[in-house]
């Protein structure tokens, strides 16, 4: 069994993100949700096909802690 691409798991950890947005204060999920991103090995495989690791990973997670879609339903209707 393959692991999923970098893509696909941007997207499940954004869906992620979204979901648990109203759990605690924005700050707090920020930080746990970098630090899943980081010790998961997200961060490292979104850098080695975009070269802008951190900051996509930062990116999508704060579209998803304001409840926004970054890539528009269509392309990944995983909701």
């Amino acid at each position: 069994m393959t692991a999923p691409s970098a893509k696909v798991r941007l997207r499940l950890f954004w869906k992620a993100a979204k979901t648990a947005r109203h759990k605690a204060d924005y700050a707090e999920l920020r930080r746990q949700f970098l630090e899943c991103a980081r010790t998961s090995g997200l961060i490292a495989a979104v850098h080695a096909i975009s070269r802008h690791g951190q900051v996509d990973v930062e990116h999508a997670l704060d579209w998803a802690l304001r409840g926004l879609d970054p890539w528009g339903s269509a392309e990944f209707p995983i909701e």
